[in-house]
């Protein structure tokens, strides 16, 4: 049949047409479309869930399916110093500011031999965290582990030793959330024994510590307690104004954090939405820095950015008062681990945070073990403000503390969870860790109208990292939002 034909006249009109072919869909994809010429944007499309490489995310480890959260008891030994030795304790008397709690002769203390002290350790678990409580050690939160990533978020001293600050003249740095009452700084009576309570319940678990304390009478304490579903935990301080008169007081919470393995890297990230705070003590060398009292510019003050740890040659407290998005956070971006605080910004005033920066470790501690603090406060803005409370008044407040991991760091948070949004010269790289398994959409907004948008389900042990490329000619500023099932917003951040 094809007899006579060379292989060029067998093949041409195949190519002829395979090459009109290729020009002709090169013309159709150059061509506008709608969206382009009229500004409006396509439909919707629903993407798939990519990571930033283009792979389908695969949770590591494996999806967690929330379960009832349980209590634990156990005990935990500490190496300590005899700082409650009868040689060592020097009692106090009327005309003392800290009288009736007792100073301390610290050569005494430090002749005398370390010893093993057990404690009793009471741990509250659920899917995704767990929270260790030791009563006969001020009450402290003492531990509070990630599971999904197994790191420990609190620092923990390996010895108990006591330092040369605070009101009495000695405070152990023992690490952990402490409960700091009546007075600023670290308040009178984190070192002694507290009361405690636990309750279960099929869907909570809490533990409530408390102590009467000497100088007011007063009973100060806090409820910590987790649900099944959220890898959050709720700390609810509370002082109960029992006595007949009045009183001034302060009471803080001041969490000691060391996120990478009970260090804390100079890639250490302070993420606090202010432009300025308010200096409360500083190295006398840095002379860069306000004094105490005195506000400065946040995060970049004199050229340095005092928002990543790394930067500080000395010693920094400084307060972040009346913050009104509600949130604060530590972020190790070597470790890829952080924390965040999320709190009801009517009724918190005070936020602070510290870094020892150049005090030496030996000040505190045995080893070359570091933290950094957090500090929150339902009562006072800063250390300088008391309030009164009258007799048979009692407050309270509620915040929640939740880990995240692998997410950068994050622009607003709340209970849901934490978003990132960075706008680049492309697009856009997303990122979202939920605090429980969270149905709805992730959405993205151009000039307020949606463009794309991720389907859910997200799950705390995933995080999510996107990256959004813009489409030519699609104009506007960024919209992210996580939304519900009925498309309500649970989180939205513009950048």
């Amino acid at each position: 049949m094809f007899a006579g034909r060379s292989k060029f006249q067998l093949i041409f009109p195949f190519v002829l047409g395979l090459s009109l072919f290729v020009v002709l869909l090169l013309v159709v994809q150059s061509l506008p479309t709608a969206a382009q010429v009229s500004g409006t944007p396509e439909p919707v499309a629903y993407l798939p869930l990519v990571l930033r490489d283009g792979t389908p995310p695969t949770p590591t480890p494996p999806p967690i399916e929330p379960g009832a959260p349980w209590l634990e008891q156990g005990t935990i030994t500490i190496s300590s110093y005899q700082y409650d030795h009868p040689d060592c304790v020097i009692a106090t008397s009327l005309g003392d500011f800290v009288y009736p709690y007792p100073r301390l002769n610290h050569d005494c203390v430090f002749q005398k031999p370390r010893v093993d002290r057990m404690f009793n350790a009471i741990t509250l678990h659920n899917s995704y965290v767990a929270v260790t409580v030791l009563p006969e050690l001020g009450g402290r939160l003492y531990r509070w582990q990630d599971k999904v990533t197994g790191r420990q978020l609190l620092y923990a001293n390996p010895v108990l030793k006591p330092t040369a600050w605070g009101w009495r003249g000695w405070w152990l740095a023992s690490g952990g959330i402490e409960w700091a009452f009546p007075t600023d700084e670290h308040g009178l009576n984190e070192y002694r024994p507290w009361d405690y309570t636990t309750e279960v319940l099929s869907d909570t678990v809490s533990i409530t510590v408390s102590d009467v304390e000497d100088q007011t009478g007063m009973t100060v304490g806090a409820t910590i307690a987790l649900d099944g579903n959220h890898s959050f935990m709720t700390l609810e301080p509370f002082v109960v104004n029992d006595t007949a008169v009045s009183h001034s007081y302060q009471y803080w919470l001041n969490a000691m954090i060391a996120l990478g393995d009970n260090t804390t890297d100079d890639q250490t990230e302070f993420i606090i939405p202010a432009t300025q705070v308010r200096v409360h003590s500083r190295d006398a060398a840095a002379t860069y820095l306000p004094a105490a009292g005195d506000w400065m510019n946040w995060p970049e003050h004199n050229g340095r950015f005092f928002n990543i740890y790394g930067t500080w040659d000395y010693y920094l407290g400084f307060f972040a008062p009346n913050l009104d998005a509600g949130f604060t956070g530590v972020y190790d971006h070597t470790a890829q681990q952080g924390i965040v605080r999320v709190f009801d910004v009517a009724q918190m005033p005070g936020n602070k945070f510290f870094g020892p920066a150049n005090l030496e470790p030996n000040l505190y501690t045995i080893d070359d073990s570091v933290y950094v603090e957090m500090w929150s406060s339902g009562v006072t803005p800063d250390f300088w403000t008391y309030v009164s409370i009258d007799a048979g008044q009692s407050k309270s407040w509620t915040e929640r503390w939740y880990p995240v991991s692998q997410l950068g760091t994050f622009d607003i948070a709340n209970e849901f969870g934490a978003l990132r949004v960075d706008e680049t010269s492309t697009g856009a790289e997303i990122g979202l860790q939920v605090t429980a398994v969270t149905s709805g959409t992730l959405s993205l907004l151009v000039d307020g109208t949606q463009v794309a948008s991720w389907p859910g389900p997200f799950a705390p042990e995933q995080t999510v990292d996107l990256v959004w490329e813009r489409p030519l000619g699609l104009t506007g500023p960024l919209t992210v939002q996580l939304l519900d099932e009925q498309e309500q917003p649970l989180l939205e951040f513009a950048p």
